[in-house]
């Protein structure tokens, strides 16, 4: 593969572990789940000056969350979420 970059990379066991898990859950490789999880920190999506933006808003509303979001990421998303709702109830003052 041309456009592919081989290396190899040393992450700390629990870490390595924990992306075994999702890669299994997520029924992928290892290498599939690595690289899922770095394009969704890097996106490849750029909207252009001539991209029609009528046609991306329909075509991201018909998509579902599991298309966008691995499941793990869904969960992340949710926790951070709730801790943000939690956080705004202990910071509002009543009057």
């Amino acid at each position: 593969m041309k456009d592919s970059y081989r290396s190899q990379f040393r992450l700390p066991w629990s870490l390595y572990h924990q992306l075994n898990e999702s890669a299994t859950k997520n029924q992928r490789s290892l290498n599939a789940e690595l690289v899922a999880r770095l394009e969704s920190t890097y996106p490849q999506l750029s909207v252009r000056g001539d991209t029609d933006l009528d046609e991306l808003r329909e075509t991201v509303t018909t998509m579902s969350l599991a298309e966008l979001m691995t499941p793990d990421e869904i969960t992340m998303f949710a926790e951070r979420m709730l801790a943000l709702v939690a956080r705004k109830r202990t910071t509002k003052t009543t009057p």
